[in-house]
């Protein structure tokens, strides 16, 4: 029988992170060593040896969240048009930024610290996402960077839905938006939340273009 191999020490940590991380989520900073110990099927004993502390735990935890960076996979999907790359990261990066402003927040002064030491690799991963439009430069009225900018900003603003209980728009309408502008091309009736139709100039269309 071939035996199994043992994990390395940095393996058997992420392994125990992942275990744990929903139960964070529900307890937050509240969580006991004893519930993640039952978390992550181990003693207790082995997480102080893994981590010396519930303390060092959290804030491994969410260094671990942080630092993934998810932008990259969009050069090996295929994905062949701006509104293919635009309609896949915008999705990504909401279902992301939605877990880390949850986790962030149930981590309160941990998630805070981790989330100051991470600022420079955030302000990196801007570029690194940059990089997903250059194939599309001809088709965008502002730089790269601006477009990674603007995806990314608008991806944050509806993942945390700025604080309000019930978010007010969805991924859709934020494509929308992205892809074509907020004006009306057309003179069509109100829209449903009856809001009046915009005449548009005739020099708007290419006022629309993202």
């Amino acid at each position: 029988m071939t035996p199994i191999p043992r994990l390395s020490g940095d393996d058997r940590r992420a392994q125990i992170i992942e275990a744990v991380t929903p139960a964070v989520l529900e307890h937050g900073l509240a969580i006991t060593t004893r519930q993640l110990a039952d978390a992550a099927g181990v003693a207790e004993g082995t997480l102080f040896k893994a981590f010396g502390d519930k303390e060092s735990l959290l804030l491994a935890l969410a260094e671990h969240h942080l630092s993934i960076d998810e932008s990259g996979e969009v050069g090996v999907l295929g994905l062949d048009s701006l509104e293919e790359v635009v309609t896949w990261t915008l999705r990504v990066l909401v279902d992301r930024m939605g877990f880390i402003f949850r986790l962030i927040m149930v981590l309160g002064p941990i998630g805070q610290r981790a989330a100051g030491a991470a600022r420079a690799d955030f302000e990196a991963s801007k570029h690194r996402l940059a990089e997903r439009f250059v194939p599309f430069r001809d088709d965008l009225r502002v730089p790269p960077v601006v477009a990674a900018e603007v995806v990314r900003t608008l991806a944050w603003a509806a993942a945390s839905n700025w604080g309000e209980q019930d978010a007010v728009s969805s991924v859709d309408d934020i494509l929308q938006v992205l892809l074509h502008g907020i004006a009306r091309t057309d003179a069509g009736p109100a829209d449903p939340a009856g809001h009046p139709s915009a005449a548009v100039a005739a020099s708007a269309p290419e006022a629309q273009k993202v």
